[in-house]
């Protein structure tokens, strides 16, 4: 008679190999899921950009577009755009068309940066706290 199961010692092999790979793989899926929302939270950033460049056509070019965040709440209405609000933060848009912003965001620990001068938003790596994210 032959037994075709596992024996208790195959299992625990198996048990083993399968928590090691676990073990490895776990910090990379979890940083790959915090890239993606921080990327989501930069797109979103664009998009305050674009709603509020939007604003400020059809309200006159000539006018400063100043959007302070509290908890959430706009002080201005710029119309709807794609995207979760920051939690904090201020964007300033001149009359010029330049923008500039820092925009924290509490459930990631991030804040995102756009300089006057410059077109692209990032995420700071030194600002790491709510406080420090203001213009």
């Amino acid at each position: 008679m032959t037994n075709k199961g596992f024996t208790l010692l195959e299992l625990l092999a198996i048990i083993v190999l399968l928590a090691v790979i676990a073990i490895i793989t776990v910090p990379v899926v979890i940083g790959v899921i915090d890239d993606a929302r921080k990327k989501a939270f930069t797109d979103s950033a664009y998009n305050l950009v674009k709603a509020a460049q939007t604003y400020q056509t059809v309200n006159g070019g000539d006018i400063e577009v100043k959007i302070n965040y509290t908890n959430g709440n706009p002080s201005l209405d710029i119309g709807k755009f794609k995207g979760d609000l920051p939690d904090s933060g201020t964007f300033i848009l001149d009359s010029s068309g330049k923008s500039e912003m820092k925009i924290w965001r509490d459930d990631l620990k991030v804040c995102a940066v756009k300089e006057k001068n410059s077109k692209k938003i990032e995420i700071s790596e030194t600002i790491t706290t709510k406080e420090a994210c203001k213009l």
